[in-house]
């Protein structure tokens, strides 16, 4: 027999299992997102996976409260080395995305990076 605790029950599973198909989806695009970031910074996304790191409360640039998503990966310049870097979302709209810093293409370890100068 069914009853009102059965219902309930049933209503809770439910939620959950819709709020978990979204995070997938959310999880996606984010991973989309980098991707096509990756591919414009002329850098290497590694594993090419994303993991959530943090679920947090907060404001979009509106001012709309929400919860944020960051999601962690990690990239290569050269193949040498792994950098990371994360990509927080609002929903599904971008809030930042941020590469560490790094050597850009072209440049080896003995030469400096050509966007710091040195004051002598």
């Amino acid at each position: 027999m069914i009853d009102l605790g059965h219902v309930t029950l049933l209503i809770l599973a439910f939620w959950a299992g819709a709020w978990i198909w979204r995070g997938l989806g959310l999880r996606d695009r984010a991973l989309s997102l980098v991707r096509s970031h990756c591919s414009k910074a002329d850098v290497q996304l590694l594993d090419e996976s994303i993991a959530l790191v943090r679920l947090r409360p907060g404001r979009n640039r509106n001012g709309r409260i929400g919860l944020i998503r960051r999601y962690a990966f990690e990239f290569t310049v050269t193949g040498e080395r792994r950098y990371p870097g994360y990509v927080e979302l609002h929903g599904a709209q971008p809030l930042n995305l941020e590469l560490a810093p790094h050597p850009f293409p072209g440049e080896g370890p003995d030469k400096p990076p050509s966007n710091v100068h040195y004051l002598r």
